[in-house]
């Protein structure tokens, strides 16, 4: 996300814009910049190659904004500041659209399908892989690439809520074998491969799940999963009039 950092030459300079977005319009921390920049520099005075790195920075986004650098990225007391509008970084735009979009799941499926569409359309791609920070970057990332499984999930129960299930079968398809720990991917694969005729592939589903988490985790599959195969089983209605979706 944020594709226009990679314009910024040096990865030092990509991870202090990377640090600054996570809270634009908040002040960072000098020691805090310093710490993230750590992990990509050798350097006998860190300050001085942070404030040589936020140099190049407001150099950067000038050229790229064609507004002067000191007024995007501000000195505070020890800290620095960039300045800018929540909307202005993908990762919160993403972050308020898939929350507007989960929040109409279950009364306005079709509106919450079209938010989550645009929120995830603003992925390119890996969260900051192109960014070497520390201890901040990674959270970070990993925070983001779970919202994005998230935001996936909410907009294939969106799609099959509206009677879209072919839409959604092979990606659900990949998406289950990719992240065997995500049950709720599971189980939306179930529903779907029932609803497009493949019962036998729907159980399947099931077993594998349950296997992975009996081998791994030492698990087996949660209340609502075991609804879901006991209501393939039986053929229950109830599949196809959504009631297997009440105790999200």
């Amino acid at each position: 996300m944020g594709n226009h950092t990679r314009s910024l030459g040096a990865n030092r300079v990509r991870t202090l814009l990377a640090v600054l977005a996570f809270t634009p319009g908040e002040v960072v921390s000098v020691d805090l910049l310093m710490e993230e920049l750590a992990t990509d520099q050798d350097s006998k005075n860190p300050k001085n190659a942070l404030q040589a790195n936020m140099r190049r920075l407001r150099t950067s986004l000038e050229d790229m904004t064609g507004v002067p650098g000191n007024l995007l990225v501000r000195t505070s007391a020890n800290s620095y500041l960039l300045d800018l509008p929540r909307d202005a970084v993908d990762a919160h735009r993403f972050d308020d659209l898939a929350t507007r979009g989960s929040a109409l799941l279950h009364d306005s499926p079709h509106e919450a399908a079209q938010l989550l569409d645009e929120a995830l359309r603003l992925w390119r791609g890996q969260a900051l892989a192109d960014v070497a920070g520390g201890l901040t970057c990674i959270a970070h990332a990993n925070r983001l690439a779970g919202r994005r499984l998230g935001a996936l999930e909410d907009l294939y129960e969106a799609r099959l809520r509206i009677g879209r299930e072919a839409a959604v079968v092979s990606a659900l398809e990949q998406l289950a074998c990719e992240h065997p720990e995500r049950e709720r991917m599971s189980e939306l694969l179930m529903l779907a491969l029932y609803r497009v005729g493949r019962q036998g592939d729907a159980l399947a589903v099931f077993q594998r799940v349950r296997a992975w988490l009996n081998t791994e985790l030492g698990l087996e599959p949660r209340k609502r999963m075991r609804r879901i195969q006991e209501a393939i089983l039986m053929q229950d209605p109830a599949i196809d009039a959504g009631m297997v979706f009440a105790d999200r």
